[in-house]
């Protein structure tokens, strides 16, 4: 089996904006060209953000049938409902995930973002990830990634661990007029948080208190874990408006857009200490996520949520290129400018699509658009958006597994 060879993303766009294979025939050139490779092995720090060609991530366990989502949600039955947005949605039908959701009433409030850890690996699996309507994957610092979590056609009875917040949570909470909910963060973030036009929205773990933000303690894991029930009454104590913001701009169906090339398997290496990879399971129709165990770089194991023992799956699962800037480079606090426009990648129902990310103005969710400037469809459901920086790399496919290594300058 030939390796590809490793491209940097707006290099992989002169080559592929709209026709994907021409990159496997770049790839065999350039192997041709290289001559024969030869696998490299290196030890690194594991804060080290720089990789080598590295081999597929290896699965520890087998890919079991998954069961259904165990969110509230009653599938479209007719063609009324079938599709949806990205203006226009039937009643009961969630602007976030193209679902008509068991509880239309829901979806009359503010969505609620909650800041979910990722590492260390003993704060695994978390709480209440499987629920969420949308998940934000970024870098934070140190090689390792955190969660930001959106919630709003559905509860939890736990979500967490919550973790400390970052400059990235602030854009994000403009653009779905959040309520926030997270444990601390460092002085130069909270000032940013409470200097911004809604920092009444944000609801930290001090003064908050328990309720709605408590400690749990299993395993002597001191976690701070929360309802989003209770923040949500606890926002409205404090007198926030909890009516619903404007939330439209995403479009789904469940028809698959043309377009698209085999996209089974996406393996993204945010550091060698942190990587994860999704798999497309056929008969679920969803993707799996695994992450890596910390056993070697290249080890991954299926992960679940700890509230609902589901495995945690997306029928989407989007990475955005986006300009990645060091606010400090030590301590390492980064500024991720999500504004404009730029490239992205979707995985939806085992293909993989290039279209262009979009936010237009500072209160505007996410959308995505394909080349010709046409909201581009996502499948019926929840979404990760895996958030890297815009000079990472795409290694060209070998079949239908795909690799993307964050860089940032």
């Amino acid at each position: 089996m030939i390796q590809s060879r490793h491209l940097p993303f707006w290099g992989y766009l002169m080559f592929r904006l709209k026709h994907l294979r021409h990159l496997t025939v770049f790839a065999l050139l350039a192997v041709a060209a290289c001559g024969r490779q030869s696998t490299v092995t290196v030890t690194v720090d594991p804060t080290d953000t720089t990789v080598s060609e590295q081999p597929t991530a290896t699965l520890v366990q087998s890919h079991p049938t998954i069961e259904a989502p165990p969110s509230p949600i009653v599938l479209p039955t007719s063609t009324e409902i079938a599709a949806s947005g990205p203006t226009d949605y039937p009643a009961g039908v969630n602007p976030l995930t193209g679902l008509e959701v068991a509880s239309p009433e829901k979806l009359e409030r503010r969505p609620l973002l909650i800041k979910v850890s990722n590492f260390p690996r003993g704060n695994r699996p978390q709480w209440g990830l499987s629920l969420a309507d949308l998940v934000f994957e970024h870098y934070t610092e140190a090689g390792s990634t955190r969660f930001s979590a959106l919630f709003f056609g559905s509860d939890a009875e736990r979500v967490g661990p919550i973790r400390s917040a970052r400059f990235f949570d602030v854009e994000l909470i403009r653009m779905y007029n959040a309520i926030f909910a997270f444990g601390s963060a460092d002085s130069r973030v909270r000032a940013r948080i409470y200097g911004s036009e809604w920092a009444t929205l944000a609801v930290s773990e001090f003064p908050a208190g328990c309720p709605p933000m408590c400690r749990f303690d299993p395993a002597n894991y001191n976690h701070l874990v929360a309802r989003t029930a209770d923040l949500q009454a606890y926002s409205e104590g404090l007198g926030v408006s909890n009516d619903r913001p404007p939330l439209e701009g995403m479009a789904f169906d469940y028809q698959v857009p043309q377009g698209g090339e085999p996209g089974l398997q996406l393996d993204l290496r945010y550091s060698l200490a942190a990587f994860n990879q999704w798999t497309y399971d056929t008969e679920s129709g969803l993707y799996l996520r695994a992450q890596e165990t910390g056993v070697d770089q290249f080890e991954v194991a299926l992960l679940e949520d700890a509230l609902t023992g589901q495995r945690i799956t997306a029928s989407n699962v989007i990475v955005i290129f986006v300009l990645h800037e060091y606010y400090l480079v030590s301590p390492e606090m980064i500024d991720i400018r999500i504004y404009g426009r730029g490239p992205a990648l979707v995985f939806r129902d085992g293909q993989v699509f290039s279209v262009t990310w979009v936010r237009d103005g500072q209160y505007n969710v996410l959308t995505f658009e394909t080349d010709d400037g046409q909201t581009f469809p996502m499948k019926p459901g929840n979404s990760w958006i895996e958030v890297v920086g815009s000079t990472s790399g795409i290694e060209v496919p070998e079949a239908d597994a795909w690799t993307v290594r964050f860089s940032i300058p």
